[in-house]
């Protein structure tokens, strides 16, 4: 079976996700939660942020431990264990922060949700480390490629799908940014990338974060 050649998109979509948590931290203390246009910037880009991770999990769950699990030995498995609690731990801190998003307000406590996003950013910041160290090589080991297409299809199904490459290109790395957008061939890439970079943009100006 052909091995997973490239997975450095999972390895950037972890970086995203780390910079977003800090952007949102940093929107959030900066912000007027009395002005409403803030208030609901926030909220948005944080729904963006929030979707965006439930997805990548979910295709995860979905489409990746479940193929490997068959095939692997009892300490690969005990890995793949360890992947799925860490799922569940990230989902349960991410609940509460979604919670706090949803229902934003002047009467939000900003240093209290700046503390959430912290430990949100600690535990999935000791769950990238895990994964890229341990469960992506069994991943690499085990999973075919049509195993991996369809994991891919369903990532770029998700919500706002568009914005996510420019948004995980937003402070990458030069060598990030170049494996992040060779997603696209090439000559598409030519007319693709100008356009979803402008979305971004907006989507960005729009929010205000």
């Amino acid at each position: 079976m052909t091995a997973m050649i490239d997975v450095s998109m999972n390895t950037n979509m972890h970086s995203a996700f780390k910079r977003e948590i800090l952007r949102l931290r940093d929107g959030l203390r900066k912000a007027d939660l009395s002005d409403a246009r803030a208030t609901e910037g926030l909220a948005r880009r944080y729904k963006f942020f929030s979707v965006t991770l439930h997805q990548h999990h979910q295709g995860e769950d979905t489409f990746l431990w479940p193929n490997v699990r068959p095939k692997a030995n009892p300490q690969e498995i005990a890995v793949l264990d360890a992947m799925e609690a860490e799922h569940e731990a990230l989902a349960s801190v991410l609940g509460a922060v979604d919670e706090d998003f949803k229902t934003l307000s002047v009467n939000s406590d900003q240093d209290d949700i700046a503390t959430r996003l912290d430990e949100l950013r600690t535990v999935l910041s000791g769950h990238a480390q895990h994964e890229e160290g341990e469960g992506v090589p069994i991943v690499q080991k085990y999973i075919g490629e049509d195993d991996f297409k369809a994991f891919v299809k369903f990532s770029r199904n998700s919500q706002d799908a568009s914005l996510v490459l420019p948004w995980v290109s937003d402070g990458a790395t030069p060598a990030e940014e170049a494996s992040t957008w060779h997603m696209i061939p090439a000559p598409v890439r030519l007319f693709v990338k100008p356009m979803l970079t402008r979305k971004y943009t907006k989507f960005t100006q729009e929010c205000g974060v």
